[in-house]
């Protein structure tokens, strides 16, 4: 074999083993090929180069050693954690925010990394790997359903509220942006 086919293997591999090999979903339900293969057509139909693919797979696996409530890989972009909150990375996690949720971005303008919430109950954003990284957010709870966001002062100090239906697109140039430690859902 030449170097350029020893590369092309390696790039396969890897990916193959990006895939596969930490993903504690697939880990957890014994059927890693399967699971792997359909990670991999998922990506493949969304555009994913192998590279952006594997590229990807690794944000995905470095967010589920963090987590530190249960959580598996649902999607070949999103994680579901057992509380039902769901991360979601890439094209997917952009602009959309469904009915009844309350979801958060990492960016402004509904971009970058996306955690949605629709359970009412007091979230530690930490928990999800997503602590001091709000940027913009849609409260799309029922209507007039209050979400409370916290920042960890030595205790939960309230920083600000939103009444759904409401939607904040860019906390950049405010107090609030990369602060928020807390939410409570409803």
């Amino acid at each position: 074999m030449n170097r350029t086919t020893n590369g092309l293997l390696a790039l396969v591999s890897g990916l193959a083993l990006a895939v596969t090999g930490t993903t504690g979903a697939l880990a957890a339900s014994g059927d890693t090929s399967g699971a792997a293969s359909a990670l991999t057509a998922q990506a493949r139909e969304a555009g994913l180069t192998a590279r952006q693919a594997a590229q990807l797979q690794d944000r995905i696996d470095a967010r589920l050693a963090t987590m530190k409530t249960p959580a598996e890989q649902v999607r070949f972009d999103e994680i579901r954690a057992a509380d039902g909150t769901r991360v979601t990375f890439g094209a997917r996690a952009a602009g959309s925010c469904t009915s009844g949720r309350l979801c958060l971005w990492a960016g402004d303008n509904y971009d970058h990394e996306k955690l949605t919430f629709y359970k009412c109950a007091f979230r530690d954003l930490s928990d999800y790997g997503f602590n001091d990284r709000l940027t913009s957010l849609k409260n799309y709870q029922s209507k007039g359903t209050w979400a409370k966001f916290y920042n960890w002062e030595g205790h939960w100090s309230l920083k600000f509220g939103s009444t759904a239906p409401h939607k904040i697109p860019d906390l950049q140039g405010t107090e609030y942006n990369n602060v928020i430690d807390g939410v409570r859902v409803c």
